[in-house]
């Protein structure tokens, strides 16, 4: 995670080398399939509510 954006010059984390590394900017958790994806989990949950069998939950 950046502390800054946009990274300061020098951040290590622009130097990573690896083709499994993809650094983004804070938001990219807000794409269109992510959004998607959430609001799937979220119905997902209230469906399992509904029905008696709660999950995720915290205690």
């Amino acid at each position: 995670m950046l502390t800054t954006e946009p990274p300061r010059e020098g951040n290590p984390l622009l130097e990573i080398d690896l083709p499994n590394f993809i650094l983004t900017p804070h938001t990219a958790w807000a794409s269109r399939e992510a959004m998607q994806a959430l609001a799937d989990q979220l119905i997902d949950n209230v469906e399992a509510f509904v029905a008696g069998s709660p999950r995720n939950l915290v205690t």
